[in-house]
Order: C-alpha cells, then sequence, then structure tokens
C-alpha cells in the first residue's frame, strides 16, 4: 500500500498533542466497561517489555560462604549436578512461560493499536484479524529479544569471570572495582540498546505492519529507510518518550499512594490511569499519519451505506393529502 503524502512537516511534540486530544475524544465521556477492556489490553501488552522476577536458591551455606565468590561457584555448580533433572525442568518451565508471555504480548500490542486508532474496546475482532501480522512480529521480537538477553548474559559472565580472576590474583577491592566499571559501562548500554530496539518494535514496526499490510521484516527496513530519512526526528522522539516517561511514572507513583496502593495493582492500575496509556499508544501512531502513514485511516471502521431514497424523482413522492372519495370500490375493474 502506498502511504498518503503529509502536507505538514512531522514533529514529535505535536503528535504528543494530537494524541493526547485523540484520548480525550475516544475516552470520554467515560465508559467504564471500555475502560476495563482497555486497561486488561493494555496489561497484557506490558507483559514481557520489563524487569522480570527473580528465583531463590536454598544451596547449602556455611558461614563466610558468600564472602568467597569462588566457594559460592562452587556450591551452586555441586548442586546442579546433583539435581540436574529439577533444574533443567524448572530451566524448560521458565522458557516455556517467556515464550507464552511474548507470545501474548505480540498479539496484544496489535489489538491495542487497532482500539486506539478505531476508538472502539474491542477483543476478540483484533485478535484474530491481525493474527497473522502479530506472528511475524513474535518471531521478529523473539529474535531480537533473544540477542539481547544472550548479549547481557555474555557481558555478566564477563564480569564475574574477571572478578574471580581478579580474587584468585589476590587483587585489592580497589582495583577489582575500576577493572569492574568498565564492564558495567558495557552493561547499561546492552540495558539501553535493548529498551530502544523494544521501543522502536512497538511503536513503529507494528504499526507500519498494519498500515502497508506487511511482515514484521519488511517494516523492520521501511523504519530503517524513515530512520535514514529523518534520523533527527525519530531520535527526537526517543528522548522525548524516555523524558515524559520519568515524568508519568512520577505521577502514577503518585497516584498509587494516593490511592493506599490501590492503584498499584496491575488491572486496577491499567484501568485508572488509562488516559496516559492511552495517549502514549496513540503518540507514535500519530506521529507515523504525519510521515504519511496514517493508520486512523486505515483501520477506520466502514461506514454503513445509505439506504437509496423511495423514488427516483423527488416529484413523484406524495406531497399531499389524498381524495379517496371519487373512487369506485364496487364495481370491478375491466379486463
Amino acid at each position: 500500500m502506498t502511504p498518503t503524502a503529509s502536507p505538514r512537516s512531522p514533529s514529535a511534540i505535536d503528535a504528543l498533542g494530537e494524541g493526547i486530544s485523540h484520548m480525550r475524544e475516544k475516552l470520554f465521556p467515560l465508559n467504564f466497561v471500555g475502560w476495563i477492556t482497555l486497561g486488561f489490553v493494555s496489561l497484557l501488552e506490558s507483559c514481557g517489555s520489563g524487569g522480570g522476577g527473580g528465583v531463590q536458591n536454598n544451596f547449602p551455606s556455611g558461614p563466610g560462604s558468600y564472602e568467597d565468590p569462588t566457594r559460592l561457584i562452587e556450591q551452586g555448580l555441586a548442586w546442579i549436578a546433583g539435581h540436574m533433572f529439577i533444574f533443567v525442568s524448572i530451566l524448560m518451565g521458565i522458557m516455556l512461560i517467556a515464550l507464552v508471555i511474548m507470545w501474548l504480548r505480540s498479539r496484544t500490542i496489535f489489538v491495542y493499536i487497532d482500539d486506539v486508532a478505531t476508538g472502539r474496546f474491542d477483543l476478540v475482532r483484533p485478535w484474530g484479524q491481525h493474527g497473522g501480522h502479530a506472528d511475524s512480529f513474535f518471531l521478529l521480537s523473539l529474535i531480537v529479544q533473544g540477542g539481547s538477553f544472550i548479549l547481557m548474559v555474555l557481558i555478566l559472565g564477563l564480569g564475574g569471570f574477571f572478578v574471580l580472576w581478579a580474587r584468585a590474583n589476590d587483587w585489592n577491592p580497589g582495583a577489582v572495582a575500576l577493572g569492574v566499571i568498565p564492564i558495567a559501562f558495557l552493561f547499561v548500554l546492552s540495558l539501553l540498546a535493548a529498551a530502544t530496539l523494544s521501543m522502536v518494535l512497538r511503536d513503529f514496526v507494528a504499526p507500519l505492519q498494519l498500515s502497508r499490510d506487511i511482515g514484521a521484516r519488511e517494516a523492520s527496513g521501511v523504519f530503517l529507510s524513515m530512520l535514514g530519512a529523518s534520523p533527527g526526528l525519530l531520535i527526537g522522539y526517543a528522548i522525548l518518550k524516555f523524558v515524559a516517561s520519568i515524568a508519568v511514572a512520577i505521577v502514577i507513583l503518585l497516584g498509587s499512594c494516593l490511592t493506599c496502593c490501590i492503584g498499584a495493582l496491575p488491572l486496577v492500575n491499567q484501568t485508572l490511569f488509562q488516559p496516559i496509556y492511552y495517549a502514549e499508544r496513540a503518540w507514535s501512531l500519530k506521529l507515523l499519519a504525519q510521515m504519511g502513514d496514517d493508520l486512523f485511516t486505515r483501520l477506520a471502521p466502514p461506514r454503513l451505506p445509505q439506504a437509496p431514497p423511495p423514488y427516483e424523482d423527488s416529484s413523484d413522492a406524495l406531497t399531499g393529502p389524498i381524495d379517496l372519495s371519487a373512487i369506485d370500490f364496487e364495481t370491478p375493474p375491466k379486463g
């Protein structure tokens, strides 16, 4: 599909204002059931995009065992060797749960885009309608996020190996700390890169799939061409969104505190602060519309056809009362 030409210069700030206006138009007056539906969708969409939980280990340990990382690692490896079936089962279970969460998130990303672009509160219809695009997006996300995870694990492994090597060679704590600084810097960079790639996939690649009816790989190529044509616009959008995310996090934190932490509950949070999440979702869609990929027009519900007039010529229509006194109802018609 060839995008329509945009008559004005795109602006991330203007797109934010348009997203807020779109939110006001579609969410108010309040539709309680609709807000709950959108809250549920945005909750599923946010799964897998943030941090995760950890697993507590119950390795045997003695006094001072945590002071020697080499001894701690040896105890951990010994526990794994003695409980290999349990370890592999837990690892496979975690991987399976992570894949299911990623698949659900891929589906609900397209559901939420459709709901925001059309102003509707649907779940089932867009879930099935955009299933092919969501599956393509899931595969690309799996490659990107899997690569990011492997990179971060390698950096952490490098840091752990360095600490063990430095301890084995009797380095003093100050020297070890100085050596860890560049590794920690690389880890922070990998986190930022992973967050940026996740933002690009959600905010641009997925909408481009719908606006042009293409797969995730082709949409990634379209985004790269956009980035090459307007690097300042898209980089500025990313920076502005980072700053706005900090402000939004503060507002949500204050709101949760004012509601005695009830607003921090997942579904309650997504429903109570739905105007914020809705406007944020509409932000990148409005920016893409300014750049020529208007998803609001592309996904707009079809208009119902108007019924044709009962008379081809308006002069044939009855314009006054009919005098029935001159009609003979008793004589049958001839022929």
